[in-house]
This record gives structure tokens, sequence and C-alpha cells, in this order.
């Protein structure tokens, strides 16, 4: 297989989850922009990349490396917006309460209450330990339920 090839079979496989990993944390803006920095940052040194055993994990930090800086050189980071453009089949008051969260509690929880990620491999994503990820997702969503007014008691 080719250079490229390569290369494009990565993308293919990983896409995806880094974009929502990275929208999920900054937002859809600032998420699809560290998206295409940590592609490109990985297509350029991708000899380097190819070799490691965590290259989507290794790829997440590239770009959340570079949204942290985007945040000091823009405007505030607003959340994690709705992927589609469709109407919002979900409670309006959501946007707000994850915009709340900090980034990885946010990043957690979407990613594992939103897209049905595992917890292990958002750790693997985000280069966290399997429990770490656990107390952002135990943690922010106790914030968003008293955020919602939501009472389990469980």
């Amino acid at each position: 297989m080719s250079y490229e090839d390569e290369c494009r079979e990565f993308v293919t496989k990983e896409g995806d989850g880094l974009q929502r990993a990275l929208i999920a944390g900054f937002g859809r803006e600032v998420g699809q922009e560290a998206l295409s920095e940590a592609l490109a940052y990985g297509w350029a040194h991708w000899e380097r990349v190819r070799s490691m055993e965590n290259r989507a994990g290794y790829l997440y930090r590239v770009g959340y490396r570079w949204a942290l800086r985007a945040r000091t050189r823009r405007h505030p980071v607003i959340g994690a917006d709705p992927v589609d453009s469709d109407p919002p089949s979900f409670e309006p008051t959501l946007p707000d309460a994850l915009r709340a969260l900090t980034e990885r509690q946010r990043t957690a929880v979407v990613l594992v209450e939103g897209y049905a990620w595992t917890y292990a491999e958002v750790a693997l994503l985000m280069g966290l330990s399997r429990g770490a990820v656990e107390t952002h997702v135990r943690r922010g969503m106790r914030k968003l339920r008293k955020a919602l007014g939501v009472n389990f008691d469980v």
C-alpha cells in the first residue's frame, strides 16, 4: 500500500471519530478547523505518525492543542453545537448546559452518552485513563442533570 493510500485509509477509518471528539470539545467551527489542522499535520508527518500505536489519539492532541491556541486568538469557545442543521431534537437548554461543562467533561459526555463510545475508546483518544473518563462523564452528567432540572435518585 502506498504512503498516500495508507494515510487516506487512516482518515477514512478514524476521521469521523476525531471530528466528533473535537467538535464535542470546542464547538462546530473551532472543532472542524482543529480537525483540518490535525489531519494536515498527520499528512505532512505521516512517516512518523504511521508508526505510532495510537495515531488517532496523537492527532486528537494535535487538534486539541491547536483549538486551545485558537481560543486565545478568537472569540470564546461556544461549546458543542448540534452536528446536523435539522431542527433540534433535544432539550432546547442542552447546548447552554453543555457549554457550562469543562472541555474534558463535555467531550467525554458527548462521546460516551451521545455517540455511545466506550470509556476505553474515549480514554485512548483523549490520552486519559479509563477512570479519568468515567469521572469526567459522572461529573459532567451530574452538572447536566442539575442544569436541566432532572433528578434521578439512583
